[in-house]
């Protein structure tokens, strides 16, 4: 009866080990589809800075449009109110106003409601490369608040239809980042959700129009690292 006994314990560990390999193998592998299809898009990023370069432009420059350089945040580029694609409730921007930057873009969507939520901020160096991703609090654009969950459920889907702009780059661009750092972006969005609780935990009330925080989240990133 004994005997019988180890014989079923040892099977039985047999098989969770089996499982939990199984369980391990299968997660390694999304992961690493997650960072080739990643890498996919941060080559098609460096491709469309390369193909700017060689006509001695960047992606700053396509954006401001031929506009003179306004260090304000209400002055918005390529023209005001931005481009959107009314078929996909999607629209961006870009600005100067941040020290430490050239300008950013700014990236929204429409919720069920039609309601406007900001996504994520991308921050530019003179040279029209991304260097910060970044979320924003409520005050500095207006928008909607909605938790992390669904804002990543937002993102998923982002695609701004590169004919709306008389240059394509700069919407392919941003169309591309969503993709090429899609884990980093939903990563800002728990993070920014932390710092609220934190923030409510310790003043007791919501930080949404508190003019001393301007960036909730934010990641520094590096195309050629």
């Amino acid at each position: 009866m004994k005997m019988e006994r180890r014989q079923f314990i040892k099977a039985g560990s047999i098989l969770i080990l089996g499982l939990l390999t199984t369980s391990k193998l299968k997660a390694s592998a999304v992961i690493s589809k997650a960072v080739e299809f990643g890498n996919e898009f941060r080559e098609r990023i460096k491709t469309i800075i390369r193909e700017l370069k060689r006509e001695g432009s960047n992606l700053v420059k396509k954006v401001m449009n031929g506009k003179k350089y306004e260090y304000d945040p209400y002055t918005h580029y390529p023209y005001d109110g931005g481009i959107k694609d009314e078929k996909t409730g999607y629209q961006l921007f870009f600005h100067i106003h941040r020290p430490n930057e050239y300008g950013h873009f700014h990236t929204f969507a429409l919720d069920e409601n039609g309601e406007l939520v900001h996504l994520v901020l991308i921050s530019m160096d003179e040279q029209g490369k991304p260097i910060v991703l970044a979320t924003v609090n409520r005050w500095v654009t207006g928008d909607k608040y909605v938790k992390a969950d669904v804002l990543k459920k937002l993102t998923k889907d982002f695609y701004v239809n590169p004919s709306l702009f008389t240059d394509q780059k700069v919407v392919e661009f941003v169309n591309d980042i969503f993709k090429a750092y899609s884990e980093e972006i939903f990563q800002l969005y728990y993070d920014r959700d932390k710092w609220i609780i934190e923030y409510v935990n310790k003043n007791f009330r919501e930080p949404f129009e508190d003019r001393e925080f301007e960036i909730l989240s934010e990641r520094k990133i590096n195309l050629y690292t």
